[in-house]
């Protein structure tokens, strides 16, 4: 922590949305599994902490690096957290080591929240903060960073989090055809009124109504 708090401290605005956010609307079409999040699983917050480009180059990783001398092309977080997915293991996740060493692409090692140090639920006392990929990836609990060959195998990587043409369902599900869900498309959605609620005919004042948009999930 010492070495990661002497290298340049960024702030980074960025918006964290679990990719299965909206699930209640989905399963409306068609039932889906998982939590189901109505509009709320999104968040938005200035993060401080250091760059991972400038960490990376501290071993020995040059800035813009797409693949390492060794082979390696993804960087790998793995969480303090243990999760019954995982059998018992740590949570993981990775991304694009062209992402990591990339310093316009902004993925933090964030240690601050809004100016204060992260607490315990957001992830204290480190969590990477990749912006525009949906929120699974922006590990918490920060324990180890690796840097391999092929994507993380976790299941959340590999057996979760991916998409699917409408044709496809849980008998007939082949996850090793698709990759990885990284970004998301820009969405929007009011969320101060209930899909029950009603309104009289007519203008409506703006401050009755709460617009999230977001371009992560």
């Amino acid at each position: 922590m010492k070495d990661i708090w002497m290298l340049p401290k960024y702030s980074v605005t960025a918006t964290l949305q679990c990719a299965g956010n909206r699930r209640t609307a989905m399963s409306k079409i068609k039932t889906v599994k998982g939590v189901g999040w109505d509009v709320s699983a999104i968040g938005n917050a200035i993060w401080g902490g250091a760059k991972l480009s400038d960490v990376l180059e501290l071993v020995g990783i040059p800035k813009l690096t797409s693949v390492t001398r060794f082979g390696g092309r993804h960087v790998e977080f793995i969480s303090v957290d243990k999760c019954k997915e995982e059998n018992g293991g740590p949570y993981k996740a990775s991304i694009p080591l062209s992402q990591a060493t990339n310093p316009e692409a902004d993925v933090l090692l964030a240690y601050e929240m809004n100016g204060e140090p992260l607490n315990r639920d957001h992830g204290y006392p480190l969590r990477v903060v990749v912006p525009s990929v949906i929120g699974a990836r922006s590990v918490k609990w920060l324990e180890d960073i690796n840097i391999i060959a092929e994507e993380c195998q976790g299941l959340f990587m590999q057996k979760d989090y991916k998409m699917f043409p409408p044709s496809v369902n849980w008998d007939n599900i082949d996850w090793s055809t698709r990759r990885p869900q990284m970004d998301f498309p820009v969405q929007c959605v009011i969320c101060s009124l209930e899909d029950v609620s009603t309104v009289k005919p007519g203008k409506q004042d703006q401050e009755r109504f709460a617009v999230q948009t977001g371009e992560t999930a």
